[in-house]
């Protein structure tokens, strides 16, 4: 379940300034952990928004419980789950350590168009009937020789899968016939970096 936390400032803004360094510290952590998905502020005055990953209800309570401003009386948080189903592709929501993996194929094309057309059948085709797929973005180089197809499914053996049904091989290989090579690798998450501001 995804959480999206509100944060009410307890305190003046002078206050909250000067104690933003610990919590905004804390924060990166969380990111960086894969625990939180984005988090800023409403306004100066009103507070903050965090959205959490994919976590339990004690998970949540944990994460809440470690804020240095809870532990100082700056904020409270109210908070509301819910089932993250639909998800923009790209967008991770498990913490790091999961068994999901992506996808990153990258393709030489000479017409990234007609590649790009091509591999979103295959893609449309996976999206309505494989199991444990999560979304996908493909991608065109800005120097049109290139697209990438950039997924992400709940297991490596639910990936695997698609290759034993001949309606997403077919299309697949429509697909590859339009490039002058295609390899593709899966992986998974070994860490998060965010950005340090």
């Amino acid at each position: 379940m995804l959480h999206f936390l509100t944060l009410t400032y307890q305190a003046e803004p002078d206050v909250m300034a000067a104690r933003k360094v610990s919590h905004v510290t804390w924060l990166r952590e969380q990111l960086d952990a894969g625990r939180v998905i984005i988090a800023g502020p409403l306004s100066e005055a009103a507070g903050g928004v965090i959205v959490t990953a994919d976590l339990s209800e004690e998970q949540v309570d944990a994460l809440i419980a470690t804020d240095p401003w809870i532990d100082a009386g700056l904020v409270t948080y109210d908070r509301v789950g819910f089932d993250g189903r639909y998800l923009t592709p790209g967008l991770f929501t498990k913490p790091v350590n999961d068994d999901s993996v992506t996808l990153i194929n990258v393709a030489l094309t000479k017409d990234p168009d007609v590649s790009i057309d091509m591999l979103s059948e295959a893609v449309e085709y996976v999206a309505a009937a494989a199991e444990g797929f999560r979304g996908s973005r493909l991608l065109a180089s800005v120097q049109d020789d290139t697209v990438i197809n950039l997924a992400h499914w709940d297991s490596e053996t639910q990936f695997n899968a698609i290759f034993d049904d001949p309606d997403f091989t077919s299309r697949y290989a429509a697909f590859a016939e339009t490039t002058e090579s295609s390899r593709y690798r899966l992986y998974r998450t070994q860490r998060v970096i965010s950005p340090a501001r």
